[in-house]
């Protein structure tokens, strides 16, 4: 039991972990105050939700990457944990950071009278399967770039605006249902999608969580014949 806590608490011990994200938190918040006229308050939670997708990419993307940059992979991977648990800490924090920003966006929504406690459970489960697929993908990405830059990149890329513009558009009059229905079935179309929407079908969670399971997998198995 020891063990898992210490495996589970490994990366969020680290110096600067919660601090950092509660102070970008925020700051977001502060400027979003400063920028909302008074009857735009009630829109800053959808913006706020918007952002800390971002923000959760670029914690995503720097925490594996981070110790290939600062050379401390090799002590990392061959300590007292094995390199698979190694991964799961990763992808602890990565829950964790999740629940500490869904906490924020509701008190953020009860601050903006705009909270629903009908729909709080749904954002929970929103914010733990967005950080798991996300996450789970930017581990795969990472361990095979190991460059922070790079990986923000592809994950921009894959499940952000554009990838989302490119998905819209092949969703307009003349495609298929067939077409229209594999599209919709995409990680990357579900992802931001169902984030911002406040929430996952069933069928689209089970599509979320099995594509990070295969990514995690991978990342696993990859992380394991790499030569550090």
């Amino acid at each position: 039991m020891e063990r898992v806590l210490k495996l589970i608490t490994l990366d969020i011990r680290k110096k600067g972990f919660f601090k950092n994200l509660i102070i970008s938190l925020f700051v977001v918040a502060c400027i979003l105050f400063l920028i909302c006229a008074k009857g735009e308050v009630i829109a800053m939670p959808k913006m706020m939700l918007q952002i800390i997708s971002y923000i959760l990419l670029v914690i995503f993307s720097f925490s594996l990457t981070q110790e290939f940059s600062n050379k401390t992979d090799k002590m990392i991977f061959t300590g007292i944990f094995s390199r698979i648990e190694i991964m799961f800490s990763k992808l602890s924090s990565f829950i964790i950071a999740a629940i500490v920003c869904f906490i924020f966006y509701e008190i953020l929504s009860i601050a903006c009278n705009t909270f629903n406690s009908k729909m709080l459970l749904n954002n929970l489960c929103a914010f733990i399967v967005f950080a798991f697929t996300l996450g789970t993908f930017e581990l795969l990405v990472s361990v095979f770039s190991s460059n922070f830059l790079l990986a923000g990149i592809i994950g921009y890329v894959l499940y952000f605006d554009l990838i989302l513009a490119l998905l819209n558009q092949a969703l307009g009059p003349g495609r298929s249902e067939a077409v229209k229905h594999v599209i919709k079935s995409l990680p990357f179309y579900i992802a931001n999608t169902g984030f911002y929407s406040g929430g996952y079908t069933v069928n689209q969670s089970i599509i979320m969580i099995c594509c990070g399971v295969l990514f995690l997998v991978a990342a696993c198995v990859v992380i394991n014949r790499k030569d550090i």
